[in-house]
Order: structure tokens, then C-alpha cells, then sequence
């Protein structure tokens, strides 16, 4: 983040390059924070950063009373002066870094502006040597390539760096959610997992292990030399996946049970009830787990009654051991350090203490 007094010069920077470009933008305004974000930051539902630019650029320009200026928003003791536009301490910086700008203007300036940029930012979007070197001295970031872009840009940008790593059903979402479409939107994954963008959320359908083997996106696997296990793990990486990504770009979830799909899963770890009768010798707790991806699921034996857990959120974990205490679901704990299930019944089961 920057101090108000270098916001200023690098806005001033930047300014001089657009107006070079565009001379007709003197009559607009050009608000900008003074502070560098990730792309997962800016790309969410309804603009947050840009709305937040909008507010402070409208407070100081109110109605008919508006002209161009140049508000530049810089930090004072590490904080920003509106919480939306403090950059995330939770989303690390990548090597592609966000200085968002708004300009504003009248509708007869600004459309005709917009259709431009569109089309020449992609040749000529290139900031001058001394913008970049304002950027590099300010921030302390070293500047490998700076250029403009608009939001249409940087949303293909993520487009093509998803695809490139197999993962276009997840900008497919993101970008519904980020236009807000009122069409429902439907995707799936190669391992399986199914998502839906409906009523302003991502409804995602998980598969707790029995139902996934037997009726749901591993009913086709052997059950054999362990096959079963390894694309219930490729499953569950996918579905965190999705789920990780969709919320870091500030998506709301749904998390709902596959086959039941309009029963909304409340808490933040599923309860499963098993049909199967557990044997005598099981352990009362059973962490599944690999190498990894960390515990898939656990389950619990209390005499004859068998309870799946199966942690969705990134607390889920300690939720499902403070639910074993609470309960005095206390015993021996097994870590197998993998996935036990019956081949025949294609069910989880407690890892056994005899050896």
C-alpha cells in the first residue's frame, strides 16, 4: 500500500499515459487505490474494490455538481481508509499484481471511452518507462512488464490461465457469478464433482464416500487394488478445489448432498449414518486419510452403530473432533493412512486392531 502522497504521483503517472492515448478523458474523473491486489481480490460478485472507488469518487462529486479530478487513495498507518480496499492478508501476491482505476464521467464520455480501450489496450495498453519506474519505486516491487487493461481484459486473462490448467467449469462459475446472470449455469468436473450457479450461489453436490461408490460419480470404479480409494481422492481434491477457489474469489456457497439436491448441508462437516454393521474388533475412531490431501473422512463406532464424518470446511476437522468429545465417542484412534472400505459392500468401515 501506498501513502496518500505517493498515491498521488503514480495516479498522476498513469493519468498522463491515458490522456496520451485518450485525450477526450480529461473529462472524466480517475479515482484509484493506491494499493496492489490479486486478481482473485478484484474479480468477485458486484466489483467490491470498484463499488468502494465508486462511493468515495461520488461523496466528492456529488450529482450535477461533478468534475473531473484525479482522487487518488492511499493508507495511513498500514489500513486503507475503507475496509473493501484493504488487500487481503489472506490471498498472497502473485507475480500478476492489480492497481485498480475507475473512470468515471458522463455517458456520452465514459461509453465511447469503454468501446476504445476494448480495442486498444491490447496494442497500446504498454505504460510509459516513467510510469513504471513510479511503480517500481513506490511499491518496492520490481516491474518485469506494466500495462492497462479493463476488467473484460483481466477476466479473459483468468479465462485462459484456468483452461490452461484444466479448470474452465470453475471460470465458467466465477464469471456468472461475477455478471451475476439470472441464467442457471451447470458444470462438471473430470473427477466428477457437479456444481450449479442458481439464485446467486454456487449449489455444490457433495458425494460422501458410500453414496459416491454406489449410486453417484464412482459407481463405474473397481472396487479392486485400491482403485476405488484413489478416485474418491481425486474427487475430494476437486471438490476442495472448487470450494477454495470459489470462496477466495468472495463467491457464495452452497454446499448441498448430492441426490438430495435441494437439502442444504448447514454445518461445517456432514454426519452420515452407515448401513453397515461394524465388527467387533474396530476401532472406535477411524481418521481416513492420505498422504496428500489429509483426512478425508472419519468414522466412529459406538457398539453397533457406525457414523461417517466427513469434514467441508477448512474447520470442519476440529468441529468433527469437538463433536466425538462432546458425544464421549472416546476409544482407540486408528491412523491407517488410508481409505478403508469393504470392496464387496463398497462402504467405509473402521479400521480393525487386530494386526
Amino acid at each position: 500500500m501506498l501513502s496518500r502522497v505517493a498515491a498521488e504521483q503514480i495516479l498522476a503517472h498513469i493519468a498522463a499515459d491515458l490522456t496520451s492515448l485518450f485525450p477526450e478523458i480529461s473529462r472524466c474523473a480517475l479515482t484509484m487505490a493506491g494499493a496492489l491486489f490479486d486478481q482473485t481480490q478484484l474479480l468477485q460478485p458486484q466489483l467490491p474494490v470498484y463499488r468502494a472507488l465508486e462511493l468515495l469518487q461520488q461523496s466528492g462529486n456529488p450529482g450535477s455538481d461533478f468534475q473531473p479530478r484525479l482522487l487518488s487513495i492511499g493508507a495511513n498507518n498500514g489500513q486503507m481508509p475503507v475496509p473493501t480496499l484493504q488487500p487481503s492478508a489472506n490471498i498472497p501476491l502473485g507475480l500478476l499484481q492489480i492497481l485498480p482505476i475507475l473512470v468515471t464521467g458522463a455517458v456520452q464520455d465514459v461509453d465511447p471511452l469503454a468501446d476504445e480501450m476494448e480495442h486498444r489496450f491490447l496494442e497500446h495498453g504498454q505504460l510509459s518507462a516513467h510510469a513504471a519506474k513510479g511503480i517500481e519505486a513506490h511499491f518496492g516491487v520490481s516491474v518485469t512488464h506494466a500495462r492497462l487493461m479493463t476488467m473484460t481484459d483481466l477476466n479473459a486473462l483468468l479465462r485462459t490461465q484456468l483452461e490452461h490448467f484444466g479448470f474452465l467449469p470453475l471460470w465458467e462459475l466465477l464469471d456468472a457469478a461475477i455478471t451475476d446472470t439470472d441464467a442457471v449455469l451447470e458444470v462438471s468436473t473430470p473427477p466428477g464433482p457437479r456444481f450449479k450457479w442458481q439464485d446467486g450461489a454456487v449449489h455444490s453436490f457433495f458425494e460422501p464416500f458410500d453414496w459416491w461408490a454406489k449410486h453417484g460419480s464412482g459407481a463405474d470404479v473397481p472396487s479392486t487394488d485400491q482403485q476405488l480409494q484413489s478416485a474418491y481422492v481425486d474427487w475430494t481434491r476437486e471438490y476442495r478445489r472448487y470450494q477454495t477457489m470459489l470462496s477466495a474469489h468472495g463467491v457464495a456457497l452452497r454446499q448441498c448432498l448430492a441426490g438430495l439436491e435441494d437439502a442444504a448441508i448447514p454445518d461445517t462437516f456432514l454426519l452420515e449414518e452407515s448401513t453397515l454393521v461394524p465388527a467387533p474388533d474396530s476401532a472406535s475412531v477411524t481418521e481416513h486419510a492420505t498422504d496428500d490431501l489429509g483426512i478425508v473422512a472419519v468414522t466412529v463406532v459406538n457398539e453397533n452403530r457406525q457414523m461417517n464424518f466427513f469434514p467441508l470446511l477448512a474447520s470442519g476437522l476440529n468441529d468433527v473432533h469437538q463433536f466425538i468429545r462432546d458425544h464421549g465417542f472416546s476409544g482407540d484412534v486408528a491412523y491407517p493412512g488410508r481409505i478403508c472400505y469393504q470392496q464387496e459392500t463398497r462402504q467405509l468401515v473402521a479400521d480393525t486392531l487386530a494386526r
